[in-house]
């Protein structure tokens, strides 16, 4: 049984969510998991799990090895290079010889992986008119303007090394 004052901060506490940047972001990113899987899987792009869409949208048009990958990933070099084997084995990356480093990889978007990001972006836009069926345009506007001042604050600070400290 909670003590009076455990009481008396948990009230607080669930009062104040509501204001909880943090949780919404959370939330969307659950509704966004699931919502994105169970669409992958019915549409047949179901060996395709969120993670692998943090590899196949930094290789981009960039040719890079794994090392750079697994840093601009944020993940360690191991968990890179078991993604990597994971989506070339599916088809969606292509890795090569490095010309210039007979040790390392080159690792590149294949046509499939061009595939998916294309039927990806149809989903982010069914997705969008979701959301913007209920806060409506110009409030979607608002937070797309406000989330990429955002997202954009924090890649320049992480070039700072802010988020470390």
């Amino acid at each position: 049984m909670l003590s009076k004052r455990a009481k008396a901060k948990l009230e607080v506490l669930m009062t104040s969510r509501k204001r909880n940047l943090a949780r919404h972001i959370y939330i969307l990113h659950r509704y966004f998991n699931e919502w994105a899987l169970a669409k992958w899987q019915n549409d047949g792009w179901g060996e395709i799990r969120p993670e692998h869409l943090r590899l196949i949208s930094i290789v981009g048009t960039d040719v890079v090895n794994n090392n750079e990958l697994a840093k601009r990933a944020r993940v360690s070099k191991q968990a890179m290079s078991k993604m990597v084997t994971d989506l070339e084995t599916r088809g969606f990356i292509v890795v090569e010889p490095d010309p210039h480093d007979s040790r390392a990889k080159i690792i590149s978007i294949s046509e499939e992986g061009v595939n998916f990001l294309e039927y990806f972006n149809q989903c982010a836009k069914v997705l969008e008119d979701k959301f913007t069926a209920i806060i409506g345009q110009k409030k979607k506007e608002q937070l797309v303007d406000i989330l990429s001042e955002l997202t954009e604050g924090i890649l320049d600070c992480e070039k700072k090394e802010w988020v470390k400290k």
